[in-house]
């Protein structure tokens, strides 16, 4: 999984980073690419966006590569949304929820308008904006943290939905992947109230369908919780959040930390990807990649099932 894997930074990182994924890609059976938001950072530069899709080519044109939408993709502040919007809100401004303060501003006025036009998804659920999908043992659910997730919105119902029809039976393992994290622990008030408060409206239904893995990116940095997580609880019922934002935009140095009880592992230093291995209905695999192929981190996910 490659996320924030953007172009426009002069320190070459994304290229780098698309390099090891093409590696790992060409030496390792590789299943498919999920890249969680915040893509090329374009901000409205059709160019850089040409660049993108040339820079990751090598491995996009072989392997499935799911997306998932980010900020830098659709965050727009003015304009006539209700007509030019990419995922088809009919409103004149993108989700500006009162507790989201600056966390949803204007990057450059896509509207998701790019991102749409050069991705595709299964057709059940808002086009490329969430969607879902199933490969060999695995349910995949892509939501769109900058769209509504309240309760009784559109995508709080597709999600209701979609965890309500999985057969457990076919994939035992479902992961939930969306841009911002639920959990992180950096110390930057504005985003984690985002965090805290897409929580209070679907935490609920990740615990209640057993979800087993949700992944993010958004923070420049790797974050893994404990397994369990609800409510900042460990070992309470839901699943375990991973953070991968360290897909070649500038990493969030020297940040400070809030202090709790659910951070396993940070790390600012490295860039690399995620690389999930499922060996069966019982055993998932996770290893933070770096630059250069060093697994910096992992950690398995063992589930009991009935």
């Amino acid at each position: 999984q490659g996320v924030d894997n953007g172009t426009k930074h002069g320190d070459g990182a994304g290229q780098n980073v698309t390099r090891l994924i093409t590696s790992l890609a060409s030496n390792h059976t590789v299943d498919s690419i999920h890249i969680i938001g915040d893509l090329s950072y374009a901000d409205g530069s059709t160019e850089i966006w040409d660049k993108y899709m040339d820079m990751i080519e090598p491995f996009a044109s072989r392997i499935p590569t799911m997306v998932a939408v980010g900020n830098h993709e659709y965050d727009y502040t003015r304009g006539d949304g209700s007509k030019k919007d990419g995922s088809g809100i009919k409103t004149n401004e993108t989700f500006h929820p009162s507790w989201g303060g600056s966390g949803f501003h204007d990057e450059g006025g896509e509207c998701g308008v790019p991102f749409a036009k050069r991705f595709a998804a299964p057709n059940n659920g808002n086009s490329i904006f969430w969607y879902s999908f199933e490969q060999s043992l695995v349910h995949t659910i892509m939501l769109s943290s900058e769209h509504n997730m309240t309760r009784g919105s559109a995508q709080y119902k597709f999600l209701e939905a979609d965890l309500s029809g999985i057969n457990r039976t076919v994939t035992p393992w479902v992961v939930v992947e969306l841009h911002r994290p639920l959990y992180n622990s950096e110390k930057y008030a504005t985003q984690d109230a985002i965090g805290i408060a897409m929580r209070y409206e679907i935490e609920e239904l990740l615990r209640l369908y057993h979800v087993d893995l949700v992944m993010s990116g958004h923070y420049h940095a790797y974050l893994r919780t404990c397994d369990g997580l609800y409510q900042e609880k460990c070992s309470n019922g839901g699943p375990q959040h991973v953070t991968i934002g360290i897909g070649g935009a500038p990493l969030d140095c020297d940040m400070q930390l809030y202090p709790n009880h659910y951070t396993e592992k940070f790390d600012e230093d490295h860039f690399g990807v995620g690389r999930v291995s499922v060996y069966n209905a019982s055993a998932l695999h996770f290893e933070f990649v770096a630059l250069g192929e060093e697994v910096v981190d992992d950690f398995w996910i063992l589930r009991q099932r009935n």
